[in-house]
């Protein structure tokens, strides 16, 4: 092909972009944000009246299908769940805030403190936890409970 202004030969790449080239750019941007995305610190855990609502900013969703329900009580210094008798620590999937005096998972899940509630998902041991969890929990909420329980983020 002929360039009429300039009168020399074009190549046939300089006619349109390669589609190669645009998806190559496209996934840089995408894989880019991702990772800058998880650089980022992670918000620290709300509050919700003086206990902490502790998110784990590592875990993958999917996974455990274990339905817990009792009511949303302190353990410790963190929030948990009590069940015939059993306190259970909740480390709530990332995503999780409070409003208006409610936890509020990210599929829509809310309780008050004194409130029934249920969440599917899965629990570990207490000795377990720090070791898959991130951020680490604290003492105080650790040696008030046996078990660890993570929530589905879609509960």
């Amino acid at each position: 092909m002929t360039d009429l202004v300039n009168n020399r030969q074009r190549s046939r790449w300089s006619r349109r972009p390669s589609p190669a080239l645009a998806v190559l750019g496209g996934t840089a941007l995408v894989v880019g944000g991702f990772v800058a995305w998880r650089a980022l610190p992670p918000a620290p855990d709300a509050e919700l009246d003086g206990l902490r609502v502790l998110t784990d900013t590592t875990r993958p969703g999917g996974g455990m299908d274990a339905l817990m329900s009792g009511e949303l009580v302190a353990a410790g210094g963190c929030v948990g769940v009590e069940s015939d008798g059993f306190v259970t620590l909740v480390v709530w999937p990332r995503g999780t805030k409070v409003e208006d005096g409610a936890v509020v998972t990210p599929g829509g899940t809310r309780a008050r403190l004194g409130e029934q509630l249920e969440l599917g998902g899965g629990g570990i041991d207490v000795e377990a936890a720090n070791e898959v969890l991130d951020p680490e929990i604290p003492g105080d909420c650790l040696d008030a409970t046996t078990d660890v329980f993570l929530p589905q983020p879609d509960e």
